[in-house]
């Protein structure tokens, strides 16, 4: 069996949402990507044991309040998403609740994972793991911490939302 999944990367710009996508995809980093635009489509095809074949459909959202208005045709049909914000900036933690419900205005109860980003820069964190596991716990989603610069938990973040897109797609067949 084979699967063709949409996952959706939100959060506000500079992130490090295109980070993660290309250290996912391409094991590489770079100190400098420019702002996406709109949207940037990657794919990434894997095999995950217990279900075959998956080719990862990953749109990279541009986190920029001009394209709010784009989001809701970004997130048609979107398997599930990963919610990023940047651990060193308040600002990206508080807007996630405007993410979280133009998600599930959009997909309604899709595998959301709630992504705490930048972890290396260890003495300018703002919010703490903790306070980032009681927002994921109160809208019901998974959490990790990740750095794409190092490369911690990317790829379990990527692997553990398309386990759970999988699950959530045989409990409703």
């Amino acid at each position: 069996m084979s699967y063709i999944l949409k996952m959706v990367l939100l959060g506000e710009a500079n992130v490090g949402k295109t980070s993660l996508v290309y250290r996912f995809i391409e094991n590489k980093f770079r100190e400098n990507y420019k702002s996406t635009l709109g949207v940037n489509l990657l794919k990434k095809d894997m095999s995950i044991e217990g279900y075959g074949d998956v080719s990862a459909q990953i749109w990279d959202l541009g986190g920029q309040e001009s394209f709010k208005s784009l989001r809701k045709l970004y997130l048609e049909g979107a398997n599930g998403a990963l919610l990023v914000y940047d651990m060193t900036n308040q600002k990206s933690f508080e807007k996630l609740d405007e993410w979280v419900q133009s998600f599930r205005d959009a997909r309604d109860n899709a595998p959301m994972i709630l992504i705490g980003n930048k972890s290396d820069l260890k003495n300018q964190i703002k919010i703490n793991e903790n306070e980032s596991s009681k927002y994921a716990d109160k809208n019901n989603m998974g959490m990790i911490i990740t750095s794409a610069k190092t490369g911690q938990n990317v790829e379990q973040a990527f692997i553990q939302l398309t386990k759970q897109i999988l699950d959530h797609i045989s409990s409703e067949s």
